[in-house]
């Protein structure tokens, strides 16, 4: 689903559990593009085709996988950054993301090229697409959130969902730096915000008010 000029939504539409990706398109050299949370290859439940999906989804818009040079992850869970090893392997993408998030992904057998610390992102030829990077802890340790302050767009992963958060009772999680995360991220100015998970929600919620309110909405009824 295409949201802007060069940026697209892959809502999960399967039955099992897999994330949502985005796709900033055409923003590195030679019109590569960079894709944020992959997913799973396979779903592990039901063995749902996760990449594939995404892959075929990607060609409909006219986007080919191929050309993915970088893939961000917001942390190490495997519905989230499976498929990042296949888009390295396949397409020779780079594979970003956190320090800290990278020891548990090397331990599920991860390579990853390039560490992201809080601060600017500058993607492309002069850096014309500028994003920030947030530590946003409390689902996991070294999570991180982007946001592209251009467009106002703000790509949760597992901390901030319709109406809900991320669990905290994964190894490393603390509801303590989940609020602190929330709290912070809710301060910017955002008009798309795009979650990890369609849950209950395709994930993808648009617009200044509507995003505030599901801010507000968690702060009151989900934080305590």
């Amino acid at each position: 689903m295409k949201l802007l000029d060069n940026l697209y939504a892959y809502v999960w539409r399967g039955t099992d559990n897999n994330c949502n990706s985005y796709l900033f398109a055409s923003v590195l050299k030679g019109g590569k593009h960079v894709l944020v949370d992959p997913g799973h290859v396979v779903t592990p439940m039901l063995r749902e085709p996760g990449w594939g999906r995404l892959v075929e989804e990607m060609g409909r818009d006219g986007v080919n996988a191929a050309s993915i040079g970088l893939v961000v992850l917001t942390h190490s869970h495997g519905d989230h950054c499976e498929a990042a090893g296949l888009a390295r392997q396949e397409y020779g993408a780079l594979v970003a993301m956190s320090e800290v998030e990278s020891q548990v992904y090397a331990r599920m057998g991860g390579v990853v090229d390039l560490f992201l610390d809080e601060g600017g992102l500058l993607l492309g030829p002069n850096g014309r697409t500028k994003l920030s990077v947030f530590h946003s802890p409390g689902h996991s340790p070294g999570h991180i959130t982007i946001y592209w302050p251009e467009s106002k767009v703000l790509i949760t992963g597992d901390v901030v969902f319709f109406r809900s958060t991320g669990r905290v009772d994964l190894p490393g999680g603390s509801a303590v730096a989940l609020r602190q995360s929330i709290e912070r991220l809710s301060e910017l100015d955002v008009e798309y915000l795009l979650c990890g998970h369609p849950y209950g929600h395709p994930g993808v919620v648009q617009g200044r008010a509507a995003v505030q309110q599901n801010f507000a909405f968690i702060k009151t009824n989900v934080l305590f």
